[in-house]
């Protein structure tokens, strides 16, 4: 009797999508929010990046046209300008929002390293400047990370640009 009672049982599938649901939906909800979450930091990081080209490229056209040419470094105005370009798209903070909410002015490096060109190698000057803006920073706004322990990546970028003065 009992034998039977548990054949009968073992063959009625009443119930069974209900089973699958529960066993399936957690694991396609977790799909979904990793999905989601890594998208979310790819785009932040193209953020970034866009704002650290930006940047790299600004200070590369601010130098006066002299010769010899200037560090487009040397004039801390148009540092403090690109750093802003990079981080709020705009000379000033006032004018812009911020490419991403905690990524700040003072985290962009900006450095200009020189190649000799006494020999004309390349065209130009007998000295040529290379703006390289950098960035890195943690992002705590990733959010699902948190959940299961751990720490957001950091995001971090660097362009590097050729100073050619205004044009």
């Amino acid at each position: 009797m009992l034998a039977r009672i548990l054949r009968a049982l073992w063959r009625n599938d009443d119930g069974t999508a209900l089973v699958e649901a529960t066993l399936l939906v957690p694991m396609l909800l977790t799909l979904v929010a990793g999905v989601y979450e890594f998208s979310w930091y790819f785009y932040k990081q193209q953020l970034v990046e866009t704002g650290v080209r930006d940047a790299a490229r600004y200070l590369a056209r601010t130098a006066p046209d002299s010769d010899p040419p200037t560090n487009p470094c040397s004039d801390a105005t148009n540092v403090t300008y690109a750093q802003n370009i990079a981080t709020y798209g705009a000379t000033t903070t006032a004018l812009g929002a911020q490419r991403v909410a905690t990524w700040n002015p003072s985290d962009v490096v900006l450095t200009c390293t020189t190649i000799a060109n006494s020999t004309g190698n390349y065209l130009g000057a007998a000295t040529i400047y290379i703006v390289t803006a950098t960035t890195t920073f943690a992002d705590p706004a990733l959010g699902f990370f948190g959940y299961l322990g751990l720490t957001a990546p950091n995001l971090s970028a660097s362009h590097s640009q050729r100073s050619i003065g205004p044009g």
